[in-house]
């Protein structure tokens, strides 16, 4: 029996007559008994599996039911433009139970703002930095607004739980709480993540209401997907042959390949719009609404749709070479085949050998099930710093005891002790960010020089949403980096793209832009020599498609030949499964294993803290090298596999060498506010991303750990 009968007549007449829909989804069965039932929940479903309605139509039921007035349900998005998106079906679903809908963000007009606070709708829909623009209001009654919140559903909160503004929502979550005489409930929205049930305990934060994950049987829709190998010059013509008279979306790692592809694809006859941060918010929405009406149409893209803004039922989708992750493919895959009877078409066009098998392994750890998990911290002292100097302007000075005890309770602070809030306060003073006078904590000097300008506005526009930055050189584009490889480079650095060395000249965070000058040679940082981050399992992954002999179905003849003839290459310098290569050199020792960023810096530093003549350069996801500039001090070979093997020793991984490999860490920022902690915990935040200690003892008590020459 369907649990259409547990929702009011109102929404049971709506969803009939409006609608027009004569059965639900398998997550909004599944969903509207808990959701009713009072649960907090994480949703997991595709692109269009119809989460929305699934969250939406039980919360109506209960605000409807238990009479609710004035504000009692916040929609969150990560971005503006999935605000739009929602808005009208928001709208819509609220009206069958006599609600209305607000969305809130910067582009809408402060007049329109100012008559929300007067008569408040049931629904708020914003982003987390406009929530917190509305608890710095002094002119607004807290209490009042926010007392009768009875939930709240966060879109996308895979994309909020893994980085700084998942930490800052959940913190004004608590802060609104305060003001709420009701347990919130929590609910988010996910495409597929590999740890729902941590998710799910990083939403829970303060609240005593029993939570969940609800996870629907996978709909074992038909789906094309192929992988074209193309050299560049080839790329347009390929795509043509797919896209022309359809509605096709590309995405590409870049905006410099997206604005490539588009002068050719619109030379041959394909209407073409280019959608990245860096357009101009106009022109990305024209190219939306076109889109939507078009039929002989493609819109080339880089991550900014890759979360779930609505460009209506597409034909196909196509990828420039491969994203970094599984998630991103099932993403991307996820917006076609929509449309009932329809055929979800996915195209790799991989450029090197080597993406080809990037995509093929992908491809079949996505065919297995398998996805990335999200990281999570429980340590995040960036935050808490801004968080003390937000609530201390909100109030006007807080009590100290207030700020802990409220923050305490959002998982990203719940690992944060008293003596290390202690410790941040003090630092604090001592930098003159803040002054603690009986008790109450008020901003300082430091806080007012560095942050004062036009209001505060920078504590406000706290976090960075676009996922890279163009690089330009004297008005010409070069390429892109991505945004956290620039944060934790700081302000000047070098760096290699397009084959030629550059300097920063300046950065312009707000725009995105990096201004750089021609260097004679760049250095690459010691802990990451590209961009790409590849997880373990996918570098795994990559490593058994070279050393297997497997053909796979969706692979053409041409592609096979391409495979087989890189799995002849790297096959004859000795790769082989379970083994750890380590190749000697005349100042130093190449270490390739395929086992992912994270493990491999994990695995350089723990044999440099036991080996204090090395360091690390040229760390990618395959390995890394250990070099040595004094030859005198150099290791022999059965050293260096001897440091490697003892890893995996009981109590290697001891306190004092854990601090050993914080130490080894450079003071780097990978936040905004990290580079305002003090030095230490500065390296233990950033000790967190970039090592991964069980996975590496995991990886080595599985490999031979061999020579070069022992191999050949």
């Amino acid at each position: 029996m369907s649990n259409f009968h547990m929702l009011c007549e109102p929404l049971q007449n709506g969803i009939i007559s409006k609608l027009g829909w004569r059965s639900l989804t398998s997550i909004q069965e599944m969903t509207i008994p808990e959701i009713i039932d009072g649960k907090n929940l994480v949703l997991l479903a595709p692109t269009a599996g119809g989460k929305t309605e699934a969250a939406f139509f039980p919360v109506f039921h209960n605000i409807h039911t238990e009479g609710l007035d004035g504000l009692s349900v916040i929609y969150v998005s990560p971005i503006k433009a999935l605000l739009n998106n929602q808005e009208e079906r928001l709208n819509t679903l609220s009206s069958f139970v006599y609600r209305n809908v607000f969305k809130w963000h910067g582009d809408v007009a402060r007049g329109e703002k100012g008559k929300y606070f007067k008569d408040p709708s049931s629904v708020l829909m914003i982003t987390p930095e406009s929530l917190e623009v509305i608890l710095m209001n002094k002119k607004i009654n807290k209490n009042e607004l926010f007392r009768n919140v009875r939930a709240i559903v966060i879109d996308e909160i895979h994309s909020f739980a893994e980085g700084e503004r998942g930490v800052h929502l959940m913190s004004v979550l608590e802060r609104i709480q305060e003001y709420s005489k009701h347990d919130i409930q929590r609910i988010g929205l996910s495409a597929t993540v590999g740890n729902p049930e941590q998710i799910s305990e990083w939403l829970q934060g303060s609240s005593n209401r029993q939570r969940d994950v609800i996870d629907p049987p996978k709909e074992n829709k038909p789906k094309k997907i192929e992988v074209k190998y193309v050299l560049e010059e080839q790329l347009a013509t390929e795509v043509y042959k797919r896209a022309f008279g359809k509605k096709s979306l590309l995405f590409s790692n870049s905006r410099t390949g997206a604005e490539k592809v588009k002068n050719a694809l619109e030379e041959k006859g394909i209407e073409s719009y280019v959608h990245h941060s860096s357009i101009n918010k106009y022109f990305r929405e024209v190219a939306e609404e076109k889109f939507k009406l078009g039929k002989n149409n493609i819109i080339i893209a880089t991550s900014t749709l890759e979360l779930g803004i609505d460009i209506g039922d597409l034909d196909i989708v196509l990828q420039l070479d491969s994203p970094y992750s599984v998630s991103s493919f099932l993403q991307r895959m996820g917006r076609t085949g929509r449309r009932q009877g329809s055929v979800g078409h996915f195209v790799f066009f991989p450029t090197q050998s080597e993406k080809l098998v990037t995509a093929i392994a992908i491809i079949n750890l996505a065919m297995g099930g398998w996805v990335e998990s999200v990281n999570v911290t429980k340590k995040s002292f960036d935050l808490l710093f801004h968080q003390i100097l937000m609530m201390s302007m909100q109030f006007l000075g807080v009590d100290k005891d207030r700020v802990f005890s409220t923050l305490c309770k959002a998982y990203p602070f719940s690992a944060i002790s008293e003596e290390e809030y202690a410790e941040l306060l003090n630092y604090m003073c001592e930098e003159e960010f803040i002054q603690v006078d009986r008790g109450k904590i008020h901003i300082n000097s430091k806080t007012e020089k560095k942050f004062g300008r036009s209001n505060f506005i920078e504590l406000y526009t706290t976090f960075e949403t676009n996922k890279e930055f163009t690089v330009r050189f004297r008005n010409r584009t070069i390429g892109t980096l991505e945004r956290w490889y620039v944060n934790a480079l700081g302000d000047e650095f070098q760096f290699t793209l397009a084959g030629a060395s550059w300097k920063t000249v300046k950065i312009d965070y707000d725009r995105s832009i990096i201004y750089v000058d021609e260097a004679k040679h760049s250095v690459p940082p010691n802990w990451m020599s590209d961009s790409s981050f590849f997880s373990y399992e996918l570098s795994q992954e990559v490593l058994n498609i070279i050393v297997s002999e497997d053909n796979y179905g969706y692979l053409n003849s041409a592609e096979s030949r391409v495979l087989f003839a890189y799995r002849e290459e790297l096959t004859m310098t000795g790769l082989q499964s379970n083994t750890l290569i380590v190749d000697e050199r005349r100042d130093g020792f190449i270490i390739t294993t395929y086992a992912g960023n994270r493990v491999n810096y994990t695995i350089a530093n723990s044999v440099r803290s036991q080996m204090n003549c090395f360091d690390i350069s040229s760390l990618t996801w395959k390995g890394f090298k250990l070099k040595c500039e004094d030859w005198e001090l150099l290791p022999t070979l059965s050293e260096v596999i001897n440091s490697i093997n003892k890893i995996t020793e009981e109590g290697f991984y001891s306190y004092e060498n854990r601090m050993k490999l914080v130490d080894l860490v450079p003071d780097i920022s990978f936040s905004k506010y990290q580079k305002y902690l003090p030095s230490q915990l500065r390296k233990e935040q950033s000790s967190e991303y970039v090592y991964d200690i069980g996975t590496t003892m995991s990886y080595l008590s599985e490999v031979k750990v061999l020579g070069y020459k022992d191999l050949i």
